[in-house]
This record gives C-alpha cells, structure tokens and sequence, in this order.
C-alpha cells in the first residue's frame, strides 16, 4: 500500500518502519495502561512486525553500498525517534486504567 503512495521502494520502506514502529510503541502504552498486557505477544511482533520491513532495509543496504552506513543510520535514527515521540504522545493521550 505505501508502495502506491510513496513509488520510491528505499522512502517507502523507510516509512513503513516509522509507522511501524511508532505504532508499536503506541500499542505498549495502550497496553500498559488498560492492563491488556496478553497481547502484545500478538500485536508487536505479529503486527507490528509484519508492518515493519528491517529485512527490506537490510536489502537495499546490501543493493546500494555506497549509501548503505546513511541510509541503515538515518532508518534505524528516525524510528527511534518516531518511537520517543510516539510514546511521549501516546503518554499524554491515553489515560491510566481507572
């Protein structure tokens, strides 16, 4: 789907590891505070993992290896951040269990 959104393979499969991963960090805090622990053992690895593409990153590292250092640093850089920004976020929004 972001493939027909973003026609750039390396943006789109940097995209999908920021989305990706803020969502996971979106769903642990979800889960923490409405006590549904369980299922993170299906959200974030399944999900979540199914959403992400580090394999594909790895990919295009090993298909352009004259970027390969930039682009695995910036991918790996941004979905930190996208998860620092997600949890702060998701903090503010989501409400401890009464």
């Amino acid at each position: 789907m972001l493939g027909i959104i973003i026609p750039d393979y390396r943006h789109a499969t940097s995209a999908a590891n920021f989305i990706g991963a803020a969502l996971a960090a979106h769903l642990l805090v979800l889960m923490e505070r409405r006590g549904m622990t369980e299922l993170r053992w299906f959200l974030l690895p399944g999900f979540c993992g199914g959403l992400t593409t580090f394999s594909g990153v790895t990919y295009e590292a090993i298909l352009h290896p004259h970027e390969n250092w930039v682009f695995l640093t910036t991918n790996a850089l941004f979905s930190a951040i996208a998860v620092a920004i997600s949890i702060t976020l998701s903090r503010k929004w989501i409400k401890e269990k009464a």
